[in-house]
């Protein structure tokens, strides 16, 4: 068995893919919200893990 290194975000940030590939599928979006969703869902994590400026305190 491979003990694979994920860390709390990273099991927040697949849980949070999962949900909106199921919301997807039951509402039926189409591809290009999904793929959206996806980006926006992305760029959000990113943001949120980078360091805070040096010169803004």
């Amino acid at each position: 068995m491979v003990n694979l290194p994920i860390g709390t975000k990273d099991a927040v940030l697949a849980i949070a893919l999962m949900v909106i590939l199921v919301i997807t599928i039951i509402f039926k979006q189409s591809w290009i919200e999904f793929v959206i969703e996806e980006l926006m869902l992305g760029l959000a994590f990113f943001g949120g893990s980078l360091k805070r400026d040096k010169r803004l305190r």
